[in-house]
């Protein structure tokens, strides 16, 4: 997984990008943060509640009151599937009221993306 990172985010330098590797051996994830232009990568072996905070603390894209609800939603809806993501989606998908919120949200992308961090630690408790 990657994730790219602004510049406000991190001192002296013009963005990042951060990927996630997992070694299923240790059952440890490897973080690790390059810089857009200049300098080295920096990685640090990481669990997955750390990895999860991590990613939380990273993400600079707020959600809304309605994203937040949408995404609890989709956990209930996903939970109720046994964590199929495709039965989940056409769920919602039939629900006309979700999907009128749904379509109303900007952060489309980034609910799908907690979902799926979130289900993962679930799905391995």
């Amino acid at each position: 997984m990657k994730v790219n990172l602004v510049e406000d985010q991190f001192n002296n330098l013009d963005g990042a990008t951060l990927q996630v590797m997992y070694d299923k051996q240790q059952n440890l994830n490897l973080l690790m943060l390059t810089p857009e232009k200049n300098g080295d990568s920096v990685s640090i072996w990481v669990d997955e509640k750390l990895r999860y905070k991590l990613f939380e603390a990273l993400n600079t894209e707020k959600l809304s009151d309605l994203d937040e609800i949408l995404l609890d939603v989709l956990k209930e809806v996903l939970q109720k599937y046994e964590y199929d993501f495709i039965a989940t989606i056409a769920a919602a998908k039939e629900n006309i009221e979700f999907m009128c919120a749904w379509m109303q949200s900007k952060n489309q992308s980034v609910i799908i993306q907690k979902l799926a961090i979130w289900a993962e630690l679930e799905v391995q408790k």
